[in-house]
């Protein structure tokens, strides 16, 4: 017997033994009951009593190993299965005898009753001690020779019960062999389904860990290698404006391949983002509507291209949602049904359900096979693009559609046929009445070939550690008319440099420092100073960043007029003060 099967085994011989005590009891006060009028009084006692006081002994002593069961060593599981094999011989010595204090005299009716209740006693026995044959079969015999003792010298009937007591020992005797051997089976199906259990949890911890780091890799990596792609962007966007005729055709190159590596790098860092627990959704009453129009208005200029249509329809509804991560399901799957539909047009349709909004991207392209339908969620998977051009879109899209809907607690459902388009259904939870007044259109993102808003006039502090980038930047906001001061590290305060207007911050910098660091330093001594955070960091907290008001988050490469457009509406009070502020000194000069 194994030791974790020794130590099952006395668990559960200890815990029936604790429980068969009170069925000891309440047996021997009724046999001396029924035996009261027949029975001499100093029999029943010599009998009840050794057995009463060996099963409230036998209990103590159970309890008592319980407590120390599963810390018990090789040795001193030994040493319980002695004491329990003691007491079991002792228990089964004193009903033995069961026979021999009640059936006095001859009395064949009484004897005959006392050997039953003797097999009864050992009928409990077998189901209390039979995973253990050593402890069981030697009481048993015990037990039973005492009686076929009895049987053998008291009466004429003799040697036919004691031969039935004997084939009654061998009978329960194999029995307990067999019980034994299926109770140590089932131990050893338990700790094998255990161990298993336990391998595979280990296993998944470490696949998980795989996992993580892999998306910790890839967020890092992706981070790294914005930084030149970044400032590619910004360099191909100067060069557009000197170039010459010659030189128009690389820069719409270049500018292409970049802004392709571009939206591959930004499905990856959202996957990475989503893998890794870097997106905690803000949930807040959405205009669905007003989302959905600015992206129709913003893919006419493609649809025009292509020869179809884009409209959004429907009644305006609020739904309780996260009004950026919804916008990212909704340019995604708008994005795949221009990118797919040759003829025809794509329609945004948005209606109130039962109990939840519905909005529907609908198109009329190619459609989309059932036995493809289940893998166009999965990464990297195109219908229709085994070439993997990369016009076409890297095949992320739709898996972070279904990763934030996931996120979202948002149903997603799709219906297509080929030949007949293609339907992508979102249900979204309804918002409470919500007072539309005050509530603003998210920025978007503006066309890179759209004329910059001017910055003249502005001083702009720029905090970057990669010389590439800073530079890049600098240059960029220097073109739009700012006068840029730039830092590698936190500037200093009381420095010679002007009072910025707003500040331009990469969010991680050398060693531990952060540009939200940079950022809540200078607020102490200019409070309402506007601040463009812009990193290429996955995991930034950008709910913690805007939290402190007149801030905005851009991911990296940040195209310079997106960034001159929120520097241009950010600062618009801020320039007026400066030129009341410029005429008082003016005024006061003499």
């Amino acid at each position: 017997m194994t030791v974790e099967t020794a130590r099952e085994s006395l668990r559960m011989r200890a815990r029936q033994s604790i429980h068969s005590r009170t069925t000891v009891m309440v047996a021997a006060v009724i046999a001396m009951a029924a035996f009261g009028a027949i029975v001499p009084a100093w029999r029943l006692a010599g009998w009840a009593l050794p057995v009463v006081l060996l099963a409230q002994l036998n209990a103590v002593l159970c309890a008592r190993l319980l407590r120390g069961l599963d810390q018990a060593t090789p040795a001193e599981l030994a040493r319980h299965q002695t004491v329990l094999w003691w007491m079991t011989i002792a228990n089964q010595v004193a009903m033995g005898l069961t026979v021999w204090w009640i059936g006095y005299a001859n009395t064949g009716a009484l004897a005959t009753i006392a050997t039953t209740l003797q097999l009864i006693y050992l009928g409990g026995a077998l189901v209390n001690a039979s995973t253990h044959p050593p402890t069981f079969i030697p009481g048993a015999w015990i037990n039973l020779l005492l009686a076929a003792s009895y049987w053998l010298t008291q009466t004429e009937l003799g040697w036919p019960l004691a031969f039935a007591l004997a084939f009654m020992g061998l009978i329960m005797s194999r029995s307990c062999r067999q019980s034994a051997a299926a109770f140590g089976e089932s131990l050893r199906m338990r700790f094998e389904n255990a161990d298993l259990v336990k391998r595979l949890a280990q296993e998944k911890k470490v696949a998980e860990e795989a996992n993580a780091a892999k998306s910790r890799f890839l967020a890092a990596a992706s981070h790294d290698l914005r930084q030149p792609l970044h400032a590619l962007l910004v360099f191909s966007t100067l060069l557009h404006k000197t170039q010459t005729p010659q030189t128009a055709e690389l820069v719409a190159h270049i500018r292409s391949a970049a802004g392709s590596l571009d939206k591959l790098f930004a499905g990856l860092l959202d996957l990475s983002k989503l893998e890794t627990g870097g997106v905690v959704p803000q949930l807040q009453a959405v205009h669905v509507n007003g989302i959905a129009q600015e992206l129709c208005a913003e893919y006419e200029e493609a649809c025009r291209n292509k020869g179809i249509s884009i409209a959004c329809s429907g009644s305006p509804q609020w739904v309780l949602s996260d009004p950026f991560l919804l916008e990212r399901v909704l340019r995604n799957l708008i994005d795949n049904a221009v990118k797919y539909t040759r003829a025809g047009g794509v329609e945004v349709h948005i209606e109130q359900g039962a109990s939840q909004t519905l909005v529907e991207v609908r198109d009329t392209g190619e459609g989309i096979a059932p036995d493809l339908q289940p893998r166009i969620f999965e990464e990297y998977f195109q219908v229709g693009n085994r070439a993997r051009d990369l016009s076409k879109g890297s095949g992320l899209g739709l898996a972070i559609v279904k990763r934030l809907c996931h996120l979202l607690d948002t149903r997603l459902e799709l219906a297509s046929q080929p030949g007949q388009g293609t339907t992508f259904r979102l249900l979204l939870q309804q918002a409470p009445i919500y007072d539309a007044a005050g509530a603003g259109a998210a920025p978007t993102e503006d066309d890179p070939m759209a004329q910059p808003a001017p910055l003249q006039g502005l001083c702009i502090w720029l905090v970057e550690d990669n010389e590439l980038v800073q530079l890049a930047t600098r240059r960029a906001l220097e073109d739009l008319g700012a006068s840029v001061h730039a830092w590698a590290h936190m500037p200093p305060v009381d420095g010679p440099a002007p009072r910025p207007d707003a500040l331009v911050a990469d969010y991680r910098l050398d060693g531990d420092s952060t540009g939200l660091q940079v950022a809540r330093v200078l607020r102490l001594t200019w409070p309402q100073l506007p601040v463009a955070i812009v990193t290429g960091d996955p995991a930034i907290d950008r709910a913690a960043l805007e939290e402190m008001g007149n801030t905005v988050v851009l991911q990296k490469p940040v195209i310079p007029t997106v960034l001159g457009s929120w520097l241009h509406a950010a600062c618009k009070g801020r320039r007026r003060s400066r030129r009341d502020e410029r005429a008082d000194q003016a005024i006061l000069t003499p």
